[in-house]
């Protein structure tokens, strides 16, 4: 238990500081880590309850600068897409999925990169609709949906800041539906609550420390970040499709 939680604790550091540089990436990042020592539903129950804590704490610094109202479209069309993700969970292998959303991730960030964000997408209603479907869906069955509204972020333009006040908001309503949901089917148990709260101040200290790191990087820098770590996200969703 002891390099269980010594292991979490210091993934969720980490992961929760390139999180608080970018707007996304704490779970890609302390995931693979946290399933080198321990099963992958305790390593999602633990993610899950201690990524509230975390967002939570950049929705409350980042709440100024979001659009609100794309992050209520978003969440709009984040429900049915939670229904359709359900079905697929059930009914379709997790590794088609897996395979399917890594190849789109590399195949759109390598596109990007070609076209240096010359063809960016309109922020209108049903853009956000389609992304936050997209959200759900692949949140609910292979739980790895930062990538995607990293993505939309990025196509529509937002600057820095209101990319991280766009993310933290977004993802602090979907976390707590998700929790709530968790914790009424019973599945946080006093093991899983233990370990989410050895977590949870690591990884508000990891976003803590980024605050003033975040507010000098430019532009540029800021979106070469987030490239990468959707681009790690589509090569781990790749990988662990390959490789079930």
């Amino acid at each position: 238990m002891e390099l269980e939680l010594l292991v979490s604790v210091c993934a969720w550091f980490f992961g929760s500081f390139i999180c608080g540089l970018c707007g996304l990436g704490a779970a890609i990042i302390a995931m693979p880590f946290m399933m080198l020592v321990m099963p992958v539903q305790k390593v999602i129950l633990v993610s899950c309850f201690t990524a509230i804590g975390l967002t939570a704490a950049m929705a409350y610094v980042y709440r100024r600068h979001c659009p609100w109202k794309t992050v209520l479209q978003m969440i709009v069309g984040a429900l049915p897409g939670n229904v359709v993700g359900l079905f697929i969970l059930k009914y379709v292998p997790a590794t088609v999925l897996e395979i399917v959303v890594g190849m789109m991730l590399i195949f759109c960030i390598v596109g990007m990169q070609l076209l240096q964000n010359r063809g960016r997408m309109e922020s209108n209603l049903k853009n956000a609709l389609i992304a936050g479907f997209l959200s759900g869906m692949i949140g609910t069955s292979i739980t790895i949906d930062g990538a995607i509204v990293g993505l939309y972020a990025l196509l529509i333009g937002l600057d820095p800041m209101s990319f991280l006040g766009f993310t933290s908001v977004f993802f602090f309503l979907r976390n707590l539906v998700t929790d709530i949901m968790q914790a009424m089917a019973g599945l946080y148990t006093e093991e899983i609550v233990t370990y989410a709260l050895y977590c949870l101040p690591a990884s508000v200290l990891g976003f803590a420390l980024s605050v003033p790191v975040v507010r000098k990087i430019n532009v540029n820098a800021f979106r070469i970040v987030v490239k990468v770590v959707i681009l790690l996200a589509g090569i781990m969703c790749l990988l662990r499709g390959l490789w079930a």
